[in-house]
């Protein structure tokens, strides 16, 4: 007897006998079936499934011929693997398999292989915490593989790795993701090791898409220091406005010079809600842009010096 478990739904036969197009197809005995009358239409349907069953996803994993490609696997993805001995039982066949699981596996991870397999560990981490999208995961990685063809990266730290690619990787997917963020993130200070390292990058990738403090990322920046204040709808246009101008007057003025932009820009968003009329403390500026109070404060002072500003306390 035909059950509904084992039936899988057909609309594209029709029935010779009765003209109805319910039929089904019971995967057990290859027949297709129609519901209405009861006739078998087709029989010995040969299955057209693979030919492996599998019980979960693991062994899924073993025989499934087709992987994505992904250069956060050795070799893209592309490289074959070998079925585990377990699954034969000749002595002879198992001795030459395990053979070639150890060569597989030296040819898999070789040296790029396993700085690619470190890197990817260490981005993970920094995604998760940063809530980044997989897609810079795996730019960065894209371009460890072309900075691994031109210069030899043996003794460079790992962390210092992650540090570059990911922040030329988030400049070119255009995310704001500042390089004191990353360095906070991953436990990294200031040092002349990292600039070396970027120079390097920049070599291979060219300046294109990684210019530092675009007029563009600068407004993204903005938005994103805005956005984490949670203002109301109706002032935050007015903030952003208010805060665009004070930046401009600020760059005129050479108020950045020797001096970081994202300080300027924290200051301008402090003194953009204090003018509105929204009560912000500076503590909170801070923590949506990354800045400490302590700088925002020193540069709040130099802005309304400079440009005349009188704010009511």
């Amino acid at each position: 007897m035909v059950t509904p478990g084992r039936l899988i739904k057909q609309d594209i036969l029709r029935c010779p006998y009765c003209g109805s197009t319910d039929i089904v197809f019971d995967s057990e005995y290859g027949q297709f079936v129609c519901r209405h009358c009861g006739s078998v239409i087709q029989d010995h349907v040969v299955d057209l499934g693979p030919e492996w069953r599998v019980f979960n996803g693991e062994e899924a994993m073993i025989y499934e011929r087709a992987k994505p490609i992904s250069p956060a696997l050795p070799g893209h993805g592309l490289g074959g693997s070998v079925i585990e001995t377990k699954h034969v039982h000749n002595p002879t066949l198992q001795n030459r398999l395990r053979a070639l699981i150890r060569l597989n596996k030296f040819n898999q991870y070789q040296y790029t292989e396993r700085r690619v397999a470190e890197l990817h560990e260490v981005l993970e981490q920094v995604r998760y915490k940063l809530n980044l999208p997989s897609s810079v995961i795996d730019e960065a990685l894209v371009l460890l593989r072309q900075l691994s063809s031109k210069y030899d990266l043996r003794g460079v730290r790992t962390r210092d790795l992650a540090l570059v690619l990911l922040y030329v990787s988030c400049k070119r997917a255009r995310l704001v993701c500042p390089l004191r963020e990353l360095r906070n993130t991953l436990g990294i200070e200031r040092s002349k090791r990292v600039s070396r390292l970027l120079e390097l990058v920049r070599r291979v990738v060219g300046n294109e898409g990684i210019v530092i403090k675009s007029q563009e990322e600068l407004g993204r920046f903005l938005q994103k220091v805005i956005n984490t204040l949670r203002l109301n709808e109706d002032v935050r246009y007015y903030v952003t406005k208010l805060a665009m101008d004070i930046v401009n007057e600020g760059r005129r003025k050479h108020l950045t010079n020797g001096r970081t932009f994202y300080a300027l820009i924290a200051s301008a968003v402090y003194i953009a809600v204090t003018l509105v009329g929204v009560r912000k403390r500076q503590r909170d500026v801070a923590e949506a842009s990354g800045i400490t109070d302590v700088t925002i404060r020193n540069r709040y002072k130099e802005i309304i010096s400079k440009m005349n500003i009188v704010i009511d306390v």
